[in-house]
């Protein structure tokens, strides 16, 4: 930005003259600038396809500034500004929030200046009004909004988006352990307890076992983005094994993937044909866990590390701290059956007499919750419409909620919620879900990741919260795998079109607005601009006045004033078209005298000639037919 304000104020002082060198030095700059990114794309791996974003922009950058000190005529000014046009452009795609905006705002004005200017030199001076202008903005900006309502959901068109940094992580003390906690991203995780600072091991329950009984207070803050193909659960990890109280996971034996991004992951444990691609990328904000969120499930990623750590479940660690700034991203296929077709399951499981055990394990029979379960699904004849009766039922017939007394000492999670006060949170919500279909004989899992926070239509992310931090339940289906399914929130389908979205957005926040103060508030600013409108516009003397009541009388009648004709004129043109006689020049005579000579008649005077003015009416001139 400084050499290219630099080169113009060069060029602009050099306009008559420029210097017969400066084309030399401006082709030699050019060419180095050409030289060095050649240099810098040659030096890279070739597997890293967004290696040439940087140096292709920094060399788009050299050229403006190599250029602006040889502007000889305008033209070389709109290729300046387009060029500037162009990054903005990729800078404002390649934005993950709205911190773009002001330096887009900036450009727009400087732009909009540069263009005028540009208009007025080409023109011989001519200038641009404010109405035009306004006109002409308001024209343009209306024609970007009805194009930016009617824009379809964004898709993945070319899939090149392979991006990963590292971010301000660290070394993890253990490889392939989980860490993360007190928003360290490095330090080890640990279980929680109900003095901790998050009362929760890691990010609610981002740690070995996952504690039911605690529930830490979540904010807000935006703790990573995500752009994807479609909006997903984003796993982080999965539990096994129920004890009453806590989730473990029997199946957390990690092991290292090598040679660098792309990791080639192990093919998950179910295939199916109605797998979607869905190709997501992670903007970290803050520190999270270091594990690898992802979409189910996950084959492919590109993450900053020569290794990562990978477990049966499909639980992907980080050998280094996920802190702020990193990026990582991850390619899945996502299993997207009907309800028909999971209604087509019928006997079997699909597992091994050892996975089915464990995925059904329960620490004791749980004969209440059993009966209850069965109850609930007489009428069902398979796993799926099982599943949705229970959370019908338990939609029902529990509450959400996280202010809640702690599970005393002893008692058990589900039997206290199923059977106590019915009011929890997710944890102990999917927990109670997965225990009931264990009852069953039904494979089950609990998870923990995140869902989708609030989507920008903006920067096409989703913005993804603390307080979107979630525990759900994966159910096992043969030929499709672990499908989720969630009693306390729901993840859309697809990604909502952008208009849609910004009309929505809008639609809630004017829904907030206290109708009355702003409507006092708006009509007060209306009452006070027409008073002062009116009154600027208001003459300031008698004369001023009677001269225009004159004039308004002529344009009634169908003769107006000329722009060359004087006053004295005027009247004496409106007293022959009123049948002869002076009165019209009698007033003329008094306002001249006293603007030109300030003699002011008496009040009484005054009052007379305003009122002659206004009630004299002048028979209106037909224009002869032809």
């Amino acid at each position: 930005m400084l050499l290219v304000s630099v080169g113009m104020v060069f060029s602009y002082v050099t306009r008559v003259r420029p210097p017969g060198l400066i084309k030399v030095l401006v082709a030699i700059g050019a060419i180095a600038s050409l030289t060095w990114f050649f240099h810098q794309v040659a030096s890279r791996p070739p597997s890293d396809i967004t290696a040439v974003e940087d140096p292709l922009t920094v060399l788009f950058m050299s050229i403006l500034a190599v250029h602006s000190f040889h502007v000889p005529a305008r033209r070389d000014l709109m290729f300046s500004i387009g060029a500037s046009a162009g990054l903005m452009a990729v800078g404002a795609a390649q934005a993950i929030d709205l911190g773009f905006g002001p330096y887009a705002l900036a450009w727009v004005a400087f732009g909009l200046w540069a263009l005028l200017e540009l208009w007025s030199s080409a023109s011989g001076g001519g200038r641009v009004s404010v109405a035009g202008l306004s006109a002409s903005l308001g024209g343009v900006t209306c024609m970007a909004a009805a194009v930016f309502l009617v824009l379809p959901a964004p898709s993945v068109g070319i899939r090149i988006n392979f991006l990963s940094r590292q971010g301000s992580g660290g070394s993890v003390s253990v490889p392939g352990a989980l860490a993360g906690d007190a928003g360290k991203p490095a330090e080890l995780s640990r279980s929680g307890t109900s003095s901790g600072p998050t009362r929760v091991g890691g990010y609610l329950g981002f740690a070995n076992s996952l504690d039911t009984a605690l529930r830490g207070s979540l904010s807000h803050q935006v703790v990573m983005w995500v752009r994807a193909q479609r909006p997903s659960y984003w796993v982080g990890e999965t539990f096994d094994s129920w004890d009453g109280v806590n989730w473990s996971s029997t199946k957390n034996t990690s092991h290292p993937i090598g040679d660098g991004a792309p990791f080639i992951l192990p093919i998950p444990e179910a295939t199916s044909t109605t797998d979607q691609a869905d190709l997501q990328t992670f903007f970290v904000n803050t520190a999270v866990a270091d594990l690898v969120f992802h979409a189910e499930s996950a084959y492919e990623l590109w993450f900053p590390s020569s290794t990562v750590y990978y477990s049966d479940d499909g639980t992907i660690v980080s050998p280094i701290g996920v802190g702020k700034g990193a990026i990582y991203t991850v390619d899945s296929d996502v299993s997207a059956p009907t309800p028909n077709q999971l209604r087509e399951f019928s006997g079997g499981t699909g597992l091994t007499p050892e996975m089915q055990q464990v995925y059904t394990q329960l620490p004791d029979p749980y004969p209440q919750v059993q009966a209850l379960a069965q109850s609930i699904t007489a009428g069902d004849t398979n796993n799926y419409d099982r599943v949705e009766s229970l959370i019908s039922w338990m939609g029902a017939h529990t509450h959400y909620s996280t202010d809640i007394p702690p599970l005393p000492p002893g008692a058990d999670t589900v039997d206290e919620f199923l059977f106590g006060n019915r009011v929890g949170f997710c944890e102990q919500i999917s927990t109670s879900l997965a225990v009931m279909l264990r009852t069953l004989g039904i494979p089950v899992r609990e998870t923990v990741g995140y869902v989708p926070g609030p989507y920008n239509p903006l920067t096409d992310l989703y913005e993804v919260q603390a307080d979107d931090a979630h525990a759900w339940v994966q159910v096992w289906f043969p030929g499709y795998g672990w499908q989720s399914f969630d009693p306390t929130a729901a993840v859309p389908l697809a990604n909502p079109s952008p208009g849609a979205t910004a009309l929505s957005d809008i639609g809630k926040a004017l829904g907030r607005v206290p109708v009355v103060p702003v409507s006092s508030v708006l009509f007060g600013a209306v009452s006070v601009a027409v008073l002062v409108r009116w009154r600027r516009r208001r003459p300031a003397t008698w004369a001023e006045r009677v001269a225009r009541d004159v004039e308004r009388a002529g344009h009634r009648a169908g003769r107006p004033r000329r722009p060359s004709e004087t006053f004295a004129e005027y009247a004496g043109a409106l007293d022959s078209i009123s049948g002869g006689g002076d009165a019209w020049a009698r007033i003329a005579s008094y306002v001249e005298a006293s603007a030109y000579g300030g003699r002011e008649p008496p009040p009484e005077t005054q009052r007379q000639l305003l009122s002659a003015t206004r009630r004299t009416r002048l028979v209106r001139i037909r224009e002869p037919v032809g």
